[in-house]
């Protein structure tokens, strides 16, 4: 009994691990998507300038520890409400995005940060509130049958 509890624990942990990397890279690709229409892009080379905007999001995140600081509150916040993981993500991209501005000597004109800002933590909380979602349904024990039903 208490083997089969520790691989259940096991694998929520892996699940929960899953659904964040796909949370982190959905919000690369869409902030990468923002940035690339924000400033504009290469018709004939659209695919190239989102992966470069793409694997400069992610060096960002490692660099500024959002990665981090995001594992770890998505880990230990077990809110009762929908929004309450969302708010506390949108508030960790703000303080990360500040911390690449100053570092970067202030990289961003306001009017472009105001933007950036603006658009980056709608990306964020929608990311996390979709997540948020399947991290409920698995742990609420709720799966799906092959017909589709609710189990």
């Amino acid at each position: 009994m208490r083997r089969r509890r520790r691989q259940d624990s096991g694998m929520l942990i892996l699940k929960r691990l899953a659904i964040w990397l796909l949370e982190m890279s959905l919000e690369a690709l869409l902030l990468s998507l923002l940035l690339v229409f924000l400033f504009g892009y290469d018709e004939r080379a659209l695919l190239k300038g989102l992966l470069f905007y793409v694997n400069g999001i992610i060096f960002l995140f490692l660099t500024t520890e959002y990665l981090l600081s995001t594992v770890i509150s998505r880990a230990i916040w077990r809110g009762k409400r929908w929004w309450s993981y969302p708010a506390i993500g949108t508030a960790l991209f703000f303080i990360h995005f500040q911390i690449l501005n100053v570092a970067a000597g202030g990289a961003f004109e306001f009017a472009e940060r105001v933007r950036i800002q603006a658009a980056g933590a709608c990306i964020v909380f929608a990311c996390t509130v979709v997540g948020g979602h399947f991290l409920g349904n698995l742990e609420r024990g709720k799966s799906r049958d092959p017909k589709g039903t609710v189990t």
